[in-house]
């Protein structure tokens, strides 16, 4: 039997090294202070050996913990990858341009109404004045609506849909059914 001091030096480390390990439960804690080498030796080893294999010990924790986490995050990066591609996540960016550019596309088409019902207003009463300006702005409200519209401003814009085929023909038999105004 050794002390705490020869039992140390027998495995090659400091005492505080030797205090650590039986902080941590690495080597069994004697209470009578006397050690004895050959079961040291071998809990030391059996520990080291542990870590080496990423098994054990503070940094065998550290790189188990980090080697779940790689393979957690491979596992939703991969997620992501197959949600994109079965149509069920979109890029950030091209939504926002989406919007931008059908925004744009309504303000304009908003914008001349009045230079399109000007000239039917000439010399009219209010109540005829209102309705040709009623009728104008709801016929531009139905064709903002339209489906088709906004896909037509999305195409030329140079926005591809990712739609189902069953989906595709939907739409196919609406007509733009815009009436004159007078």
């Amino acid at each position: 039997m050794a002390t705490i001091a020869q039992a140390a030096a027998h495995i090659c480390c400091s005492r505080s090294q030797f205090d650590q390990y039986l902080a941590e439960g690495v080597i069994t804690r004697q209470p009578s202070g006397k050690y004895d080498l050959d079961q040291v030796r071998r809990e030391v080893l059996a520990h080291l050996r542990s870590v080496a294999a990423g098994r054990g010990g503070a940094a065998g924790n550290n790189l188990t913990e980090e080697r779940t986490r790689l393979v957690a995050a491979k596992r939703r990066r991969e997620e992501r990858r197959d949600a994109f591609e079965a149509g069920q996540l979109v890029e950030l960016e091209s939504v926002c341009r989406c919007l931008e550019e059908t925004l744009v596309s309504m303000r304009n088409r908003l914008l001349n109404l009045p230079g399109e019902t000007a000239y039917l207003l000439a010399m009219r009463r209010q109540e005829e004045c209102f309705q040709v300006v009623d009728d104008a702005v709801r016929a531009a409200l139905e064709e903002i609506a339209d489906p088709a519209w906004t896909a037509a401003r999305m195409t030329a814009a140079g926005f591809v849909s990712k739609i189902d085929e069953t989906h595709k023909g939907d739409h196919d038999d609406k007509e733009n059914d815009i009436s004159d105004v007078a």
